[in-house]
């Protein structure tokens, strides 16, 4: 799922010409033989988290820092992600530390990663199980956050 609506057409063309069947989201249909679903719709992250048995958070293969791991993590879903996440270093040292998280530094191994991922159900729930339990051990930041900045107010 592009981050800006300007990529998704070329993300979809990108996809075609390497011989994927890919269905856009925007167009509300899902043909039996699509092999990637194009997210070119604004607002339904979640719902794509949702659909979803693996995350690939992007913006991590070259160094723009990353994306926010929690939402796929709240969807219990195995996360593989690129080694530049230093917008989100603590979360992801967390889900690392966890096993929820892999780093990967090569498009090569990030293929590896989600060919595991893909064909070992156990290792999915295992990681996915870990995701979850980090993003519920750490829910409620913003109020830990206002309570310790009132105790200064």
């Amino acid at each position: 799922m592009p981050r800006h609506p300007e990529r998704f057409a070329t993300v979809g063309a990108l996809c075609e010409a390497r011989g994927f069947q890919v269905a856009r989201r925007s167009q509300r249909e899902l043909p039996p033989n699509t092999d990637i679903v194009l997210g070119d719709t604004m607002g339904e992250l979640l719902l794509m988290f949702g659909a979803s048995d693996i995350a690939f958070v992007g913006g991590s293969m070259v160094p723009n820092g990353g994306h926010n791991f929690i939402e796929p993590a709240a969807w219990q879903l195995p996360l593989v992600s690129g080694e530049h996440v230093f917008n989100f270093a603590e979360v992801a040292r967390l889900l690392s530390d966890a096993g929820a998280l892999t780093l990967v530094d090569s498009v090569d191994t990030l293929a590896q990663q989600i060919k595991l991922l893909v064909n070992d159900a156990q290792v999915r729930k295992n990681k996915g199980g870990a995701a979850r339990a980090v993003a519920e051990a750490n829910r409620g930041a913003l109020e830990k956050t206002i309570k310790i900045i009132e105790q200064y107010i």
